[in-house]
């Protein structure tokens, strides 16, 4: 699956689900993703400002919309490690 998929997917899940409110543990069962492969997804749209960290250590959404389907803005940067798991095509 790729990165982008696992974006929008969870971009639809809160959006549908306005006041969704997941620790990183519970998003990574939420969408079947391992503990790095989440923290990606998650940092990408905390960093496009749809997400946001809450005092708790849950993200929840900001309100602002980002349309499914775009490129995220060119300036967020998905950060890599050395991580030998390819489990998540990160394009």
């Amino acid at each position: 699956m790729s990165f982008a998929t696992l974006v929008d997917r969870a971009r639809t899940d809160f959006t549908e689900m306005p006041r969704l409110e997941l620790s990183l543990p519970q998003a990574g069962r939420l969408w079947s993703l391992g503990a790095d492969d989440c923290r990606f997804v998650v940092d990408a749209l905390v960093d496009a400002g749809f997400l946001m960290w809450t005092t708790r250590r849950t993200i929840m959404r900001t309100g602002r919309d980002l349309p499914l389907g775009l490129p995220l803005p060119s300036h967020i940067r998905v950060r890599q490690t050395q991580n030998h798991d390819k489990s998540v095509d990160r394009e």
